[in-house]
């Protein structure tokens, strides 16, 4: 683990973020003096379950996993945290627990912003407090939403719209993280794999291509 200073490059990618876009430039300067880059060489874990979440933290290289390791051991990935994405803040502004695991890849580089930090920019603005609730409004609505996918959609659904979501990028993304992206064994992922092929929705090649975009897309909807 290595440390460097934030660069303007930096600072441009953090203001365009859902949390800080809220504030200016300047403002966030304010709020992240003093705080330096973490460049993660090794597979690192940033917080783990059930922790005190005291920092959110943006993704300027590379990519984070969360995940929650379930009752018999298997391990579900929740959400995968790409360069120029933020995790963690609405739990921070909260006061509560983090309610998954992170673990970063090698080489990623993040910002840590302590829940001190924020809380005290946004005391001296309430104009602020409302812009910012906002921006996590809206990012909340897109996890609730793939929460209530898994518990509603069937494994070949989630699939169709994991699929769907990705687009020609979908080979790009190895199979056993698209079964824990949608929270499926690797044996289930096989399953859901087939069905959608013998329904002739994709063709099962190394980039799963779609075949039948609209019968896919109404089938993920059913």
């Amino acid at each position: 683990m290595s440390r460097r200073n934030l660069t303007k490059m930096d600072f441009d990618l953090i203001s365009r973020v859902a949390v800080m876009s809220a504030f200016s430039i300047d403002e966030i300067e304010s709020i992240v003096n003093g705080v330096a880059v973490v460049i993660h060489n090794g597979r690192e874990l940033l917080f783990s379950e059930g922790e005190v979440a005291d920092q959110f933290f943006i993704v300027l290289k590379g990519q984070v996993r969360l995940f929650r390791i379930l009752g018999d051991g298997r391990v579900t990935l929740f959400h995968l945290v790409s360069a120029g994405e933020s995790f963690a803040e609405a739990v921070v502004l909260a006061g509560q627990n983090y309610p998954v695991s992170a673990e970063c890849d090698p080489g990623s580089e993040i910002v840590a912003i302590s829940r001190f930090q924020l809380i005290n920019r946004l005391k001296t603005d309430k104009v602020l407090i409302g812009r910012v609730m906002q921006s996590l409004i809206e990012r909340e609505r897109f996890f609730y939403q793939e929460l209530n996918d898994l518990r509603q959609r069937n494994p070949s659904q989630r699939l169709a719209g994991f699929l769907l979501s990705q687009g020609e990028e979908s080979d790009l993304v190895p199979k056993h993280v698209i079964a824990n992206r949608i929270g499926v064994t690797p044996e289930t992922f096989s399953r859901a794999l087939r069905k959608l092929e013998d329904d002739g929705f994709i063709a099962r090649d190394q980039r799963m291509s779609i075949l039948d975009i609209d019968g896919l897309r109404q089938f993920a909807s059913r």
